[in-house]
């Protein structure tokens, strides 16, 4: 078989242009997947996960720098990226076994066991990612056969320092004035200590909410509102993204302030509740059928086509409203 030659600048560059647009949607559905699995797993993300297309000037000087020899753009591993930054450390590891299980994984490296003693840089995980063989047999997929992406992954934390030490340069001592290098080892420290001080409240919350006596009446707060909304709420309702903080301001408003008159609130709205859900998910059924368009947010409409529609705490504000006589 004839091996294909190394391709010219002119050629790469022509070809990258010709693969930009499969680029950004191969791009776009692999952060729409990344998105499900961080969100079905229960981990959470500092903010939404960013995307890049690597610019062709950047692939050049890339090339040149470092001496590489592409075939095809389509070895350039890093054309498109991605990056997750979660609030906890422990999300990480439980991250890396989601992407081993879901993708196939072409390399692998924590940028932190590169770092020498006196050098300064940012720990993340990165991964070069391809979409599994079965995947493509959807035709909506099947043109990103080819395409590998690089996933970053890290903290809050370590983001931060990632972007002030690249907006400094600091990279090793040698860099640093003198009079810097404390502050800049002290911040380094801070950074991690938050790390490790998140790791210890995730814990001890943890350990709280495991001694929650339910027979034991206490004042409400956001933790024993989740336990409880949990027992008595069908499961299949609860969002990721539940709002107990303001669920608790809106409860003690009408007087339920401890455990005791919540778990009675609930139990009292119970049945009517749970018939409204079903009433409303028929609705929206009705109005998607009658006009052809679907009225409500799209992951509201997620929840319709499995059966529900309230969240927890859009049930409990429904059993609100109605003891306000808006329903």
């Amino acid at each position: 078989m004839k091996k294909r030659k190394v391709a010219s600048l002119e050629e790469l560059k022509r070809e990258y242009q010709s693969i930009c647009d499969t680029a950004g949607r191969f791009q776009d559905e692999l952060c729409h997947e990344l998105t499900k699995l961080i969100t079905d797993n229960g981990l959470k993300l500092g903010f939404p996960i960013q995307k890049r297309i690597k610019t062709w000037a950047s692939i050049k000087e890339k090339i040149i720098n470092q001496g590489l020899k592409f075939k095809s753009i389509k070895e350039c591993q890093d054309l498109v990226g991605l990056r997750s930054v979660f609030l906890y450390r422990r999300d990480l590891t439980k991250f890396e076994k989601v992407i081993k299980d879901t993708f196939i994984i072409k390399k692998q490296y924590d940028t932190s066991e590169r770092l020498k003693r006196d050098q300064f840089g940012y720990a993340s995980i990165h991964f070069i990612i391809q979409l599994p063989k079965e995947w493509l047999k959807v035709p909506t997929l099947s043109e990103f056969g080819e395409m590998t992406s690089e996933l970053q992954i890290r903290t809050l934390s370590q983001h931060i320092w990632a972007e002030v030490s690249h907006e400094l340069q600091y990279k090793s001592l040698v860099d640093v004035p003198q009079n810097l290098v404390r502050p800049i080892y002290r911040a380094s420290a801070l950074l991690e200590t938050v790390d490790l001080e998140f790791e210890r409240l995730l814990l001890e919350r943890e350990e709280y909410r495991n001694k929650i006596d339910q027979n034991i009446n206490q004042e409400l707060n956001v933790d024993n509102i989740e336990q409880i909304l949990d027992g008595l709420l069908p499961l299949q309702n609860k969002s990721y993204d539940e709002e107990y903080a303001q669920l608790n301001k809106e409860l003690i408003n009408k007087g339920i302030n401890d455990t005791e008159k919540l778990r009675k609130f609930v139990f009292d709205n119970l049945e009517w509740i749970l018939s409204r859900d079903k009433e409303r998910v028929k609705n929206e059924i009705a109005d998607s059928e009658q006009t052809g368009c679907i009225t409500c947010p799209p992951e509201a409409w997620e929840r319709v086509m499995k059966g529900y529609f309230y969240t927890h705490t859009g049930l409990m504000r429904a059993m609100l409203n109605k003891e306000l006589g808006i329903y």
